[in-house]
């Protein structure tokens, strides 16, 4: 089973990528703010990251700076973002990543872009 984890701060948001992972046979994994996301894939392996970049305590794009610095190797990255601005967006590619999915999510194109991340479609 794929292990998924999700760094999301919003309880609704948590609530309906967990549900949504768990109805799709993935093992999701929650972190609710960039600190506890950084610990988690420090020590444990995950097959896709889904990253919000407003979080507590570390944003998401300070969480990828870190990891950089550190050269911890990382799965695909989808972030998940209400503010789908074109400097976050450029931000991302600058960390290669480029799938960015805007909040409040389409729920088939979040399945579709999960399974193409993780080479199932």
């Amino acid at each position: 089973m794929k292990k998924i984890l999700i760094v999301e701060d919003n309880e609704l948001n948590m609530k309906l990528f967990y549900d949504i992972l768990q109805f799709q046979n993935y093992q999701p994994i929650k972190a609710m703010d960039g600190l506890e996301g950084y610990e988690k894939i420090k020590s444990e392996n995950f097959d896709l990251i889904i990253l919000d970049i407003q979080l507590p305590k570390m944003t998401g794009f300070q969480l990828l700076e870190k990891l950089k610095e550190e050269n911890i190797k990382l799965p695909p990255i989808i972030i998940a973002s209400a503010c789908a601005m074109d400097e976050d967006k450029r931000k991302a590619q600058s960390y290669g990543i480029n799938d960015y999915i805007t909040k409040p999510i389409d729920i088939n194109s979040f399945v579709k872009t999960i399974k193409q991340k993780l080479g199932e479609s």
